[in-house]
């Protein structure tokens, strides 16, 4: 069964140069007698990160040259772009996700279509690859929105000034004193051979983000090698003796820092209080830098965002080096498939009577999303009465929970049948920002 995805439209550019009749240009996937070709590309364009950045990304444990698709003239190399396999955690669920890096072309070819077409083959060479969300950060949203994609809602951070955030931060309520005394946490930088404890923390902590990358073993070693971050902070219970390797510390939490940015922090459930410590020792940190703020580029539910607003600090949308997220749903049949559990949960927990269903629109073809309490999944349909209209973008951005349906209602975007459709469908599709760590696409 196929699912109605829509063709991309095409993306307005300034200029046209179309290549010469007699030129069939196709994309061809590189070899790796192409990488330097490729750095040299990406620097003509502005978009090189450092030279040891790019080999780091060479020695990716899932890399392979193929995953570059290039367009050449002759024996030059004049448009790029690369895509990548990930497995993300969306609530509990792993779902496989694909993302599109670097879709540049030579600035005398910007107007010859060559990014338009980089974008369409990566897009289903993502599809071929069983992706079901496909990602990019790019700094030409609109060009990408006008081929169908979405702009991830919710990006944004909080930022403080140091000193105001160690002044809140040493001013703990009576309140909040635990009943009895606790062990001390012991915080301090993380060891090279402390790397599965760490593992084992990010895979309990990730699961119930939305969009968060699953680590492999091999996938944390090179992460932590190739030292994208400045820090690695961690939060030890307990005893804490570096001489005895069989018997290695307990960490409760971690903190990575790059800059005056955490971009990534999490505790076991049952060590929420090592937050604040890890907070800290970054903020400690920052000024050793000479850092005058601290941001925090964390899931946007997460409680320490609160001690930088009272703080004095408050929210930026400022993006990483100017560049916007964004989405596509590449698969919605497999992504339903994959978060069946996490709908019946949500239907359960907005009282829905199961079973249910709601009928799709989206202009050509109607879809019946069917839920009971085993599990869900979305069918062709040809007769029922439709619940919701909407364009196929739209309807990705509805079930990728991108789009407040609230919003989509009244701009015109989504048309409900009725008052009870559209509480069902903002019960099971509530608005979610993605959140990976900038550390999984960290160029420079």
């Amino acid at each position: 069964m196929e699912f109605e995805t829509g063709e991309p439209r095409k993306i307005p550019l300034e200029r046209e140069r179309r290549a010469p009749a007699h030129e069939a240009i196709r994309p061809v996937t590189g070899t790796a007698g192409d990488h330097k070709l490729v750095y040299g590309l990406l620097r003509a364009a502005n978009r090189a990160p450092s030279y040891e950045s790019f080999l780091a990304w060479l020695d990716e444990p899932s890399y392979e040259p193929l995953n570059r698709l290039l367009v050449k003239r002759g024996s030059n190399l004049v448009a790029h772009c690369q895509v990548f396999d990930r497995i993300a955690w969306f609530h509990g669920a792993k779902i496989p996700v694909g993302g599109i890096e670097d879709p540049v072309a030579l600035p005398e070819y910007c107007g010859a279509g060559y990014e338009r077409l980089l974008l369409s083959t990566a897009q289903q060479t993502l599809r071929n690859r069983r992706a079901v969300i496909a990602f990019t950060r790019t700094d030409r949203p609109k060009a990408f929105c006008d081929a169908g994609w979405s702009e991830a809602i919710g990006q944004r951070h909080t930022e403080a000034t140091v000193n105001d955030v160690l002044a809140r931060l040493s001013q703990t309520p009576a309140a909040t004193l635990p009943v009895r005394p606790t062990r001390p946490l012991r915080i301090r930088l993380w060891r090279q051979v402390e790397l599965e404890p760490l593992r084992r923390l990010y895979r309990r902590a990730m699961p119930a983000a939305w969009g968060a990358i699953d680590r492999s073993e091999a996938y944390w070693r090179w992460f932590v090698n190739r030292r994208a971050h400045d820090e690695l902070i961690v939060a030890i219970y307990g005893r804490d003796d570096w001489t005895a390797l069989d018997a290695p510390a307990h960490i409760v939490g971690y903190a990575m820092t790059r800059g005056s940015q955490v971009v990534e922090l999490s505790t076991l459930p049952a060590f929420g209080r090592a937050a604040e410590p890890l907070l800290a020792r970054a903020c400690q940190d920052a000024i050793e830098r000479d850092h005058r703020t601290v941001s925090l580029h964390l899931p946007p539910d997460d409680p320490l965002h609160d001690v930088l607003l009272a703080a004095g600090g408050g929210w930026s949308t400022r993006n990483r080096n100017g560049e916007t997220l964004m989405l596509r749903l590449l698969d919605p049949v497999r992504w339903i498939e994959g978060l069946q559990r996490v709908l019946v949960d949500r239907a359960t927990a907005a009282g829905l009577a199961l079973p249910l269903d709601v009928v799709f629109y989206t202009g050509r073809r109607r879809y019946r999303l069917e839920l009971t309490d085993r599990g869900g999944r979305l069918v062709r349909e040809r007769t029922s009465l439709v619940d919701v209209s909407c364009s196929p973008e739209m309807l990705g951005a509805l079930f990728m929970g991108n789009v407040a349906v609230a919003a989509a209602e009244q701009s015109g975007r989504v048309v409900f049948r009725s008052a009870d459709a559209a509480l069902r469908t903002a019960s099971l599709f509530p608005p979610i920002p993605f959140w990976q760590s900038s550390l999984d696409s960290q160029r420079s």
